[in-house]
């Protein structure tokens, strides 16, 4: 496998296939099959001279009903009264759609907490063939809102590890809330998933058999494993340590589980360099910028005006992405989280060469 990116594309076919198994028969067929084709799309793309990501990771608002310590959203993007309006619910879908006709396998939606768009999930559970795991702490889904999911919007209920880790970032009993409404999902007949942050405080658990083993007697299909990020001053002391780094990426952590597991940002050294501005995902903000990593919102670009084509060409995006190999830091999971005076040199590069 010459282009180490593409092993990233290969990995998320079998996830999506391995989360989806659990429906079986035709459906279960239909979306491995859904995934061949996108990655064909965007291999087609590549031959072209073009950029699609595997994955579009999509904060359709900033609005959230809890208040984390810690927040990657609001440490990132705080309000500051200046904020832009979030796209409509037709832009939005107009930019799935688009996502999907280039080739992208995945929505992955965040927020802030998602489903205080409705309307909006409603429609992106009506769009054929992608997968679209929804990332949310749970506390708003009651009979109404457990509607929406059940084809291919698939909830992922955040929690930390155990009770004492989410109640001290979460709140009390957001926990226990969060597994009981994943545990009615379960009874239902329909498909959810769980993600934990992992920091080098509760690693050891997450990572361990135990807690593994309760994922699956849960009945989750899909577990992320998100790699902590020391986006908030002072928090440095979270970032994994070597060992940990290397337990989180060991191959054996996959082995045997009944669920899929994905791993974000995923192992940089292992694929070549970063992964951001569209090599293996992209991020695009409530307002519509098309940023190169959630957890470094470096951009020089709109989607919502442009649309996502020409947005994940924009120069700063393809300046990243020629230059994937100086990325291959990896403490605290985002290589680009610390490269700000990079990034704007990359910027006045991709300016001269467009210039010249």
């Amino acid at each position: 496998m010459s282009n180490p990116s593409t092993k990233f594309s290969i990995e998320l076919v079998a996830a999506c296939k391995r989360a989806l198994s659990g429906r079986g028969g035709v459906q279960a067929i239909a979306g491995a099959a859904f995934q061949r084709r996108q990655a064909l799309k965007r291999l087609a793309a590549e031959r072209r001279g073009e950029t699609v990501p595997a994955i579009l990771i999509a904060s359709v608002t900033r609005r959230c009903n809890l208040a984390c310590s810690g927040c990657y959203s609001k440490a990132l993007r705080p309000e500051d009264g200046a904020a832009r309006e979030e796209l409509s619910d037709d832009r939005f879908m107009e930019l799935f759609e688009e996502a999907v006709e280039l080739g992208v396998g995945a929505i992955l939606v965040a927020g802030g907490e998602p489903l205080l768009r409705p309307s909006l999930l409603k429609r992106l559970a009506a769009l054929k063939g992608v997968v679209a795991p929804v990332f949310t702490n749970g506390s708003l889904i009651d009979e109404k809102a457990s509607s929406l999911f059940g084809g291919r919007l698939l909830p992922v209920f955040s929690v930390e590890g155990d009770e004492a880790f989410t109640t001290e970032r979460r709140g009390v009993g957001v926990h226990e809330a969060a597994l009981a409404r994943a545990r009615a999902m379960r009874d239902a007949g329909r498909l959810f998933g769980l993600s934990v942050t992992v920091t080098s405080r509760n690693a050891d658990y997450v990572l361990s058999k135990a807690f593994l083993g309760e994922v699956e007697t849960l009945g989750a299909s899909v577990l992320f494993l998100v790699e902590y990020v020391p986006v908030v001053p002072g928090s440095e002391g979270l970032v994994l340590e070597p060992a940990q780094r290397l337990l989180l990426n060991a191959p054996e952590l996959d082995e045997l589980r009944p669920y899929a597991l994905v791993r974000l940002p995923g192992d940089e050294e292992a694929h070549g360099g970063c992964l951001a501005a569209g090599r293996g995902f992209i991020h695009l903000s409530p307002e519509g910028k098309l940023e190169a990593c959630p957890f470094a919102p470096f951009s020089d670009s709109d989607a919502g005006e442009l649309g996502l084509r020409a947005a994940l060409a924009s120069p700063l995006m393809r300046a990243i992405r020629e230059r994937h190999g100086e990325l291959k830091e990896t403490k605290g999971g985002c290589a680009l989280r610390d490269k700000a005076g990079w990034i704007a040199s990359l910027g006045v590069c991709a300016r001269e060469a467009g210039a010249a």
